[in-house]
């Protein structure tokens, strides 16, 4: 496959994959970024980290928000067709490259494998509209406050709980389709059975 199609896996940072502050004026695909998709980008370096949309509802103004959180915590792809490993590693919130035990250089990934992914989020997040714009519309009627009592209490509060990520992602590809989930829980397995790259040194000349 050629090196344009092709994805890299990193480690990223903790606290990196938060969704960074809001900036007005972002292109669509830019909203809900994470710090580390932000930082990457603003070195214009091609990003993308697996993530998927959750409501909850914040613990004092009660107020339903939106959170994107990763589906594969601790990992992002990069999509380097300069082969610039070293621009990535000085980015703020990038651990390393991954790399399988009898590979030499980082683990390549397909765009396949990546597009799967991103339809799921994109699939997601339509699904949190269409139940927002469907809350809407039952809100105009006279039960606003019986809906929004029984909606509390099903959706989980901010800060007050605190829940594990990883524990959270796994929930959310449970609920996916089979080819989806089969596919993400596959990428996952292998992510996880991946060890740190540090010789990038001749990466130019083989990768």
């Amino acid at each position: 496959m050629a090196a344009k199609e092709e994805w890299y896996a990193i480690r990223t940072a903790p606290g990196s994959q938060r969704m960074a502050r809001a900036i007005e004026g972002l292109p669509a695909n830019r909203i809900g970024e994470s710090i580390i998709e932000r930082n990457l980008r603003n070195e214009g370096i091609d990003v993308y980290m697996p993530a998927y949309w959750h409501e909850i509802v914040h613990h004092r103004t009660n107020k339903i928000i939106d959170r994107r959180l990763p589906l594969l915590v601790g990992y992002a792809f990069v999509h380097l067709p300069r082969l610039n490993f070293e621009e990535v590693r000085a980015v703020d919130g990038v651990i390393c490259f991954l790399r399988g035990n009898h590979d030499f250089g980082p683990v390549r990934f397909r765009v396949d494998d990546i597009a799967v992914m991103a339809a799921e989020e994109l699939r997601r997040r339509q699904e949190i509209r269409r139940e927002k714009i469907s809350r809407f519309e039952k809100e105009k009627s006279s039960q606003i406050m019986h809906l929004r009592g029984n909606l509390r209490k099903i959706l989980k509060k901010g800060r007050s709980i605190r829940f594990n990520l990883k524990e959270q992602a796994m929930l959310a590809i449970q609920s996916m389709d089979e080819q989806s989930k089969n596919t993400i829980l596959g990428i996952l397995a292998e992510l996880d059975s991946l060890e740190a790259y540090d010789g990038l040194a001749a990466i130019d000349r083989v990768a």
